[in-house]
């Protein structure tokens, strides 16, 4: 018996004793005579999923009596879990070194955050356990029922809102209670009209006050220097801000030079963020669009935006056809690696919902004197790269 407890990892064989699960995925490391074991998995009852030749292992799905009768053989090894890999990334919390106590954290519960994107595909993590996707507009296809043929928008709303359904948490966003409102103005070539944008900053001003939208994330950029469309951009946003709707937007993906920010991220109603990589050494993020050398220009602060986890998408998925809801099927995978300005923007933007969680009634002039205070500046980056510094989530919040 003890040279069988030997050929059993650890972790298995407390699973087998508690017996959570019914069948498991293991890999069975075998001296000789595979085929004579591939005989006995499938006389248990088990499935074979691989078989590694040159590294002698099999992989297999077995139920636990399986497993033991297996390790009577002397032909096999070891057996153990079959374990996950997981794509290279990190999360948005641990990417900007958030630690959220379990039983005292905001989750932005109740707060209205509007994304202007390329819509919202309906991931679990949106979806599950209850739908927090609150409403759909289609300035694009003009369909009903929320689809993200890009995928951008979903990453944003992952970031902001996701609540880590198909990680177990692991991946979750900043603010996963929150309400998102999605804007589709953005085609599946990420290219969108500057009218739709104004048409669907015009609709939240109108509807901010009933669904308790405090939080408008704009996460794209203009890359020219056009002061008609920046006056029109700047008195949308001044729409908003009268309505106590705080706008987040990016500060562009030009390389970042000196003065390289542009466009629609020079507004003055809107939070600017820049961002900047916490792969290894923190450092400026390549394309991160930077401000000038003068004293309180853009951005007005930064956060992580290289190869953070969000949500993935089906962009072939329709959401209707022939006015009829459609559904979509199970993704292959749950999740993939981001990287742009348009994540630090996002995490801001839910950064901003757990502010509004604690006070409903700040104003966006508030919430951006209290981001300011709560920023600390990255070493060695120039203050033009970082605005005031990353936020430090424990100066800001009470809880």
């Amino acid at each position: 018996m003890f040279s069988l407890n030997r050929k059993l990892d650890s972790n298995l064989k407390a699973c087998i004793i508690t017996k959570p699960y019914t069948n498991y995925r293991i890999l069975i490391k075998y001296k000789r005579f595979q085929e004579s074991i591939l005989k006995k998995i499938s006389s248990y009852k088990g499935n074979v999923i691989n078989h590694i030749e040159h590294c002698k292992i099999i992989s297999a799905s077995l139920n636990s009596k399986g497993i033991q009768r297996l390790l009577e053989y002397p032909e096999v090894e070891y057996i153990c879990f079959d374990e996950y890999l997981f794509l290279c990334g990190i999360s948005v919390n641990t990417a900007n070194k958030v630690r959220f106590s379990s039983k005292s954290r905001n989750k932005g519960r109740d707060i209205g955050v509007a994304i202007i994107d390329s819509g919202v595909y309906p991931h679990q993590d949106l979806t599950s356990p209850y739908n927090r996707i609150s409403s759909f507009v289609d300035l694009v296809n003009n369909l009903k029922y929320p689809y993200d043929d890009n995928g951008h928008g979903t990453c944003t709303a992952g970031i902001i809102a996701g609540n880590g359904k198909k990680s177990n948490g692991l991946y979750s966003g900043i603010a996963p209670e929150c309400k998102i409102y999605a804007y589709k103005t953005f085609d599946k070539t990420g290219k969108g009209y500057f009218s739709d944008i104004l048409y669907a900053m015009e609709l939240v001003s109108k509807t901010a006050e009933k669904n308790n939208i405090k939080v408008l994330c704009l996460p794209f950029e203009l890359l020219s220097y056009n002061v008609f469309l920046q006056n029109l951009f700047s008195l949308m946003s001044s729409l908003l801000v009268s309505k106590n709707v705080t706008c987040i937007i990016p500060s562009g993906s030009n390389k970042n030079l000196d003065g390289s920010i542009t466009g629609i991220a020079l507004c003055n109603n809107c939070i600017t963020v820049a961002g900047y990589d916490s792969t290894a050494n923190i450092k400026p993020y390549k394309y991160s669009s930077t401000g000038s050398l003068r004293k309180d220009s853009k951005p007005n602060l930064c956060a992580a935006c290289v190869d953070i986890v969000s949500l993935n998408s089906d962009t072939n998925f329709i959401s209707e056809r022939d006015g009829n809801k459609l559904y979509p099927s199970k993704l292959d995978l749950s999740y993939k690696t981001f990287s742009g300005t348009s994540i630090a923007a996002a995490y801001v933007a839910g950064v901003c919902a757990l502010i509004y969680e604690e006070n409903e009634n700040l104003t966006p002039k508030d919430i951006a004197s209290i981001l300011k205070v709560g920023c600390e500046p990255l070493d060695d980056i120039p203050s033009n790269y970082q605005g005031d510094g990353k936020i430090n989530i424990k100066f800001i919040l009470k809880s």
